[in-house]
């Protein structure tokens, strides 16, 4: 009789510890699934107010030229990223317009027939 008690009581602590640990390990998870939601969260939020706020905006701006420095390919893709937006493109090019950089070889890269094919969208 004390082995069957001892052998249901060692088994019954068996399994608690087992259901114990994979709920440990389930929470773990769950939390870290939070964690990255709520930081995805947050840098929304923080986009949204630098896109907002004109200063911060320019801030940013700078920060993404300055990061940019040196390669090219990283320059083309934000340039190429804002002239995919029609209401950025039309304003750049009204400004390249009126500075005259449309003339002569201000233009690398092909960028100015890239963007007018833009436009024409």
């Amino acid at each position: 009789m004390l082995k069957k008690n001892f052998l249901i009581i060692t088994l019954l602590t068996v399994f608690l510890a087992a259901g114990t640990i994979t709920n440990a390990q389930e929470n773990t998870t769950e939390k870290k699934d939070t964690k990255m939601v709520n930081q995805y969260d947050d840098m929304q939020k923080c986009m949204d107010k630098i896109a907002a706020d004109s200063t911060m905006r320019m801030q940013m701006m700078v920060k993404m030229t300055d990061q940019c420095k040196g390669n090219e390919e990283g320059m083309m893709q934000m340039c190429k990223t804002m002239m995919d937006n029609p209401e950025m493109h039309k304003t750049m090019m009204k400004m390249m317009e009126d500075k005259g950089m449309m003339k002569g070889e201000m233009m690398k890269h092909d960028m100015k027939y890239d963007s007018t094919k833009t436009m024409m969208k």
